[in-house]
């Protein structure tokens, strides 16, 4: 276990990747993005406010409007740079012909994929852990607490996580890094739209069939939801922001899950799943899901890039 961690690969990649100036320059220009766009945000519902007046009254949903701009925006952004930067972790090595010197170290495989989504995630988190202060302006506003954030900022974790085993995956499956990235960035795409698209489907045929009755349906959340960690935000959102009259997060956070919060757990997961999954959030639920499905794609790709499998030794024996 203490080999484990202590990974030669890891420790390789690090002191690469953070040596130059290169990731402290993308570091600056990631925060300054992200503040460049929250202060036209914010300067903008600010003049809206001050013309009709009532910045008193208006304070604490300017800051949270601010926030939930500022959490959607760097969600976007992890998706957009996390398959970048996992999607050559494995096909660079093969370009390279350095990962056969690799395979014959005493590194297993799993060590292999283990310390290249490592290497490849710690900038992602470093960029989440720099856009802290840029949160915590949000503070002066109030409405928001340090657990929101700190919960927020887990959820990013868990969401790099997933998305950087798709770029692992797709790495140790095509030879050509381009041909991985694009892969990646396809299969993150098409996942995202279609399980929105198909989840709409879901919850349209659900509701149509209790149209010609006078009862109420109960709360229904399509299973392919789970799949899409960007409906985990929504949720994860429309609980943090509970209570918020206007902005678009919230707006659209209630037109996919249409119910309100009550100490922390939705009414639809009051009716459905079995009993230890009834009193999670669904947000929970989705990190969970998106958790079990990373693992199982870097067991693949570990699998993948092994040298020798067992059940081909045993098939030329045969």
């Amino acid at each position: 276990m203490k080999n484990f961690f202590r990974n030669p690969v890891l420790e390789s990649e690090l002191k690469v990747k953070m040596r130059g100036w290169r990731a402290a320059m993308a570091v600056t220009a990631y925060i300054g993005i992200m503040l460049l766009i929250a202060y036209l945000y914010f300067k903008t519902i600010l003049d809206s406010v001050l013309r009709y007046g009532g910045y008193n009254s208006a304070s604490q949903s300017i800051g949270l409007q601010v926030y939930s701009v500022l959490a959607v925006l760097q969600f976007a952004l992890i998706i957009l740079v996390t398959p970048a930067q996992t999607a050559g972790a494995i096909s660079a090595e093969r370009e390279k012909q350095t990962l056969d010197l690799l395979l014959c170290t005493k590194i297993s495989s799993i060590g292999i994929i283990f310390g290249k989504l490592v290497s490849s995630l710690s900038f992602i988190l470093l960029l989440i852990i720099g856009s802290i202060p840029l949160f915590s302006l949000v503070f002066l506003f109030g409405g928001i607490s340090p657990g929101d954030v700190a919960t927020l900022f887990l959820f990013y974790m868990i969401t790099a996580f997933a998305v950087g085993s798709i770029g692992i995956f797709c790495s140790a499956m095509f030879k050509k890094t381009v041909t991985a990235a694009v892969t990646a960035y396809i299969t993150i795409f098409v996942l995202g739209i279609v399980t929105v698209i198909l989840g709409a489907y879901m919850l349209a045929n659900y509701y149509d069939s209790f149209a010609q009755t006078s009862t109420t349906p109960p709360p229904y959340i399509p299973s392919v939801f789970y799949l899409n960690p960007a409906i985990g935000l929504a949720d994860l959102m429309l609980q943090q922001l509970d209570g918020m009259s206007g902005g678009l997060v919230p707006s659209i956070s209630r037109s996919i899950f249409g119910y309100s919060y009550y100490g922390g757990s939705s009414a639809a997961t009051q009716n459905t799943g079995i009993a230890f999954w009834k009193p999670w959030s669904f947000w929970i639920k989705n990190s969970l899901v998106l958790i079990s499905i990373a693992c199982l794609l870097l067991g693949i790709s570990a699998w993948k890039i092994k040298p020798v499998h067992r059940w081909k030794r045993g098939w030329e024996r045969k």
